[in-house]
């Protein structure tokens, strides 16, 4: 067989603006590719995608931060037929952790190559593929064809995410009140909760205090009881249904892998990654970079995303729908026009 990967990243399903149903369908034609390869012209060149040995997921496939309605039962929902069509695909499969999906993360060692029922395996690493050496903190690259790649989400370049890592080792302020949120009873009485928990509030100031608890000490434990559990029951409702306007607002733009090396959240007096190409994603932006370093040259690929539309950014497409397809002729971002055809951004032979 040959040797073939594909590589996805920041599908965030669960989403809004996930496009689930292209992705679905793509999913779809990976599996078919086990019945022949698909070929495809890039100017003058034919590319040929053959089945892939191995589908990398790069983080990001679930959106566990800003699910529609702050629900993560939507995320499940539109986990199911993706999930299957995996499944069902004669290859292995990598998840590497993202940044939205971080809590699965613990499962790394947990799902470590688990066989599934057509004799395939599954895997979760928790921030990149290869590991590295525990020894020497190198990480080596995986060989295909005369290059070597490292593959890892990219919120390990985004010095925004780095301070968010920082704080999130000792508490993940996002996924805890995603949590609160994701409770049944919360879930379905949260405004309700909000109007009871203000009214506590208000009535401990105006009317409870004066009257009733000047004096009470069980009296003051008991409506500090009853407001805090209202509160919170409520208010993780209120940050579920805005943390999406939120971090709309504060997430830095769109970058191309040049911009995320050159803005320096690449660090070269910090290597210690041991390969030719990284692959990475998080920016939603399918690109490329050649750094020279002096050791040589290095190739930073991104693999965009499965969201939104194309989008125009001082005269350079930022397209949607993209993936990486690897093999011993080189590396390919392409990216998924709909009814099985292919469009190729870039190529490296």
């Amino acid at each position: 067989m040959k040797q073939a990967y594909i590589i996805i990243s920041d599908v965030h399903l669960g989403n809004s603006e996930c496009n689930h149903k292209e992705f679905c369908h793509f999913l779809e034609w990976i599996r078919d590719l086990a019945n022949g390869p698909k070929i495809i012209k890039s100017e003058n060149k034919e590319i040929t995608i053959e089945s892939p040995e191995k589908i990398i997921l790069l983080g990001d496939i679930l959106e566990l931060w800003n699910p529609k309605k702050g629900d993560r039962d939507n995320v499940i929902k539109e986990c199911i037929r993706p999930f299957s069509l995996l499944s069902n695909t004669n290859c292995d499969k990598i998840f590497v952790v993202g940044n939205h999906d971080d809590s699965l993360g613990e499962l790394e060692g947990k799902i470590d190559f688990e066989t599934l029922e057509n004799g395939t395996r599954f895997a979760i690493y928790d921030r990149h593929y290869p590991k590295k050496d525990k020894k020497s903190g190198i990480a080596s690259g995986l060989k295909i064809g005369n290059r070597s790649y490292f593959f890892l989400h990219g919120h390990q370049f985004d010095k925004q995410q780095a301070i968010m890592k920082h704080v999130s080792e000792l508490w993940d302020p996002i996924n805890w009140f995603q949590d609160l949120f994701n409770v049944t009873f919360t879930k379905k009485h949260w405004k309700v909760n909000f109007v009871i928990f203000l009214g506590l509030l208000l009535s401990e100031k105006y009317f409870l205090w004066s009257v009733f608890l000047q004096s009470s000490f069980w009296g003051n434990l008991g409506w500090a009881m009853a407001t805090g559990f209202f509160a919170l029951s409520s208010i993780p409702g209120i940050i579920a249904n805005t943390q999406g306007t939120i971090y709309n607002f504060t997430k830095p733009a769109d970058k191309t892998a040049e911009q995320v090396i050159q803005h320096k959240y690449y660090q070269k007096n910090k290597e210690t990654i041991d390969a030719d190409v990284v692959v990475f994603g998080h920016t939603h932006f399918a690109s490329s970079y050649e750094l020279k370093t002096d050791v040589g040259k290095k190739l930073f690929l991104n693999s965009g995303c499965w969201i939104g539309i194309d989008t125009e950014f001082n005269g350079t497409i930022s397209y949607v729908n993209t993936f990486i397809y690897l093999d011993e002729s080189g590396a390919y971002i392409l990216t998924w026009r709909g009814s099985g055809k292919i469009e190729c951004i870039e190529a490296f032979s």
